[in-house]
This record gives structure tokens, C-alpha cells and sequence, in this order.
């Protein structure tokens, strides 16, 4: 099976989470393919060639989508995802009010265009401690058994 994950992280909390993800993935016998969005894939490039798409995803102080991302999104409203398997996941401050409102934000999108949400999403305090890596895994066991069913 293959998972592609995309992200965006400004101080490597996301991509440490991605990175645990990633290797759960690994573990569990999938193919993964990590991009980090800042690097300009395109939407219809992501979504094509596997079983389950992940996106990943900081929430900038104000509650809105970084800049890293931003652009995937844009392009991503509208884009058919119909039946489409995708899981999403972040990490947030909850110091904030906004605490990891971007997935919240992605979730939505991804749903509106159609895609089935493979998994519940998950939502990170910071980076991911031992707590938050048994969590990740979870999502990682979740997603990979959903696929195959």
C-alpha cells in the first residue's frame, strides 16, 4: 500500500510529527512518500498513484493556514476528491484559541471536495512527546487497517 503525506512546519514540530508518521507507516509495510509543500507540488500531482493521502499542518497564531500551505489549499478547493481516502493531522499551541484550527480547516475542504476521511484527525500540543508518538502510531494502525478493509 501507499500513503503520501504532505506538510508545511515553521519550528519542526509538524515535521517531527510527520516523521513519526512516516515511520509507523514504514512499520506497518506501507510505501510512503513525504512532501513538504513548500516545495511547490502540485494538488492533482499529490493526489494520484496512492491508496491514502495525508496532510499535515501547523495553525499560525491567528488560526488560519501557514503560508507554507496555503497555496496546496487554494488549489485544493474544488479539486474532486470523490471517495478519495485522506487523513489529516497537526500540531498547535494550545495557548492559542485557535488550538490546530487548521486541521480543522483541512478536514473541511478535503470533505467538501468529496474525499472520505479515513481516519479521525489528530491534533498535536507542540511536538510530538511519548504520549502524542503512541497517538501517532494509532493514526498510522487506523489509516493502514481502513485502507485494507
Amino acid at each position: 500500500m501507499k500513503i503520501k503525506i504532505i506538510y508545511t512546519s515553521l519550528t519542526g514540530n509538524t515535521q517531527e510529527a510527520v516523521a513519526v508518521l512516516s515511520a509507523a507507516l514504514t512499520a506497518l509495510a506501507a510505501q510512503v512518500e513525504v512532501f513538504d509543500s513548500e516545495d511547490g507540488i502540485e494538488v492533482a500531482d499529490f493526489f494520484n498513484d496512492a491508496d491514502a493521502y495525508v496532510l499535515a499542518s501547523f495553525t499560525d497564531e491567528d488560526g488560519q493556514l501557514p503560508d507554507g500551505i496555503l497555496d496546496f489549499y487554494d488549489d485544493l478547493t474544488d479539486f474532486d476528491l470523490t471517495d478519495i481516502p485522506v487523513a489529516v493531522l497537526g500540531t498547535g499551541d494550545t495557548t492559542y484559541a485557535d488550538f490546530c484550527r487548521a486541521v480543522d480547516v483541512l478536514t473541511d475542504q478535503c470533505q467538501e471536495d468529496g474525499a472520505q476521511l479515513a481516519v479521525p484527525s489528530l491534533k498535536i500540543e507542540l511536538a510530538p512527546d511519548a504520549a502524542a508518538t503512541q497517538e501517532i502510531k494509532r493514526f498510522a494502525r487506523q489509516l493502514t487497517q481502513q485502507i485494507a478493509a
